[in-house]
């Protein structure tokens, strides 16, 4: 088995590639290029520091990696490991995940992370066999019902303001390691909104709403929505952001959730006592190195 970069491959040889590597995966996931292309430019995932393993001339599995700074210190994401099925069983995920190491190690990487399917019971086996963590349990929530006019009820008095997803970052309870795609500098086109009490930051939420060609909103989803840890009305916090996020009174929308961390338990109340259903869940992990 031989190592190469992600980046020596053609893009129709990695198209082809990426989508055999997730044939018969737990979620229907096939690309085109032009999906390829933009889904590496807005997870900042690194073709040049990417890995594909080789079967002499053969590809037969690769590790997408993306690189970021986040609050300091640099971290790696893990965008994808597929193996082609005639290879699945051969040990050659594990031989991508080693190979990846000394490239994290070249690059001055201190932080790993990565989410995986929560059934894929094997690939989180492997994970945590070269040292992955589990920090959280992640749910994909969703909504395709009307939400009644008082959902998502609040009783205090805030001010919500609209903000870039960039000032957020400098909240000091700003959730700076949430998974990869929920993080504010790889949302383009995303939106926020933070909740003050008086002068006071009390809350935030990082969302985006996709809009039919008339304008109207077809579908909001929800990345992040987290409340000052020490403020005392949090719960209260959690379910203004949550209504002025996914809008009741809106008709004819989708409302989901993105990788949605299940210890945010405040949040998740509020979404199960709404009606929203789990589509997918995931599990977060991270590694220390």
């Amino acid at each position: 088995m031989t190592f190469k970069r992600f980046s020596m491959l053609s893009i129709e040889e990695a198209v082809h590639l990426f989508n055999e590597g997730f044939r018969y995966y737990f979620t229907d996931i096939h690309l085109t290029v032009d999906a390829l292309i933009k889904k590496m430019a807005n997870e900042e995932i690194s073709p040049e520091r990417s890995l594909v393993a080789y079967d002499q001339d053969q590809p037969v599995g690769f590790v997408l990696n993306g690189f970021r700074t986040i609050n300091g210190q640099k971290v790696s994401w893990n965008g994808g490991t597929g193996v082609i099925p005639d290879y699945r069983g051969k040990g050659i995920g594990k031989e991508l995940m080693n190979a990846c190491m000394d490239l994290y190690n070249q690059e001055g990487v201190g932080c790993l992370m990565l989410e995986a399917i929560s059934e894929n019971t094997k690939a989180i086996k492997l994970y945590e066999k070269i040292g992955y963590k589990k920090t959280d349990d992640l749910i994909f929530y969703v909504s395709n019902e009307s939400l009644s006019r008082d959902a998502f009820s609040y009783s205090g008095s805030y001010d919500v303001v609209r903000a870039l997803p960039q000032e957020i970052v400098t909240l000091d309870f700003y959730e700076h390691f949430s998974p990869w795609q929920t993080q504010a500098q790889g949302l383009a086109g995303a939106e926020a909104v933070v909740v003050k009490s008086g002068e006071e930051s009390v809350g935030y939420a990082l969302y985006r709403s996709v809009r039919n060609s008339e304008g109207k909103i077809e579908s909001i989803v929800l990345y992040q929505c987290e409340g000052k840890p020490e403020f005392n009305e949090k719960e209260d916090v959690i379910l203004c952001l949550l209504h002025s996020v996914f809008q009741p009174a809106l008709t004819d929308c989708k409302r989901t959730t993105f990788n949605f961390p299940k210890s945010n338990e405040l949040a998740c109340r509020a979404f199960q006592n709404e009606g929203f259903n789990t589509a997918i869940q995931q599990v977060h992990m991270s590694k220390t190195i």
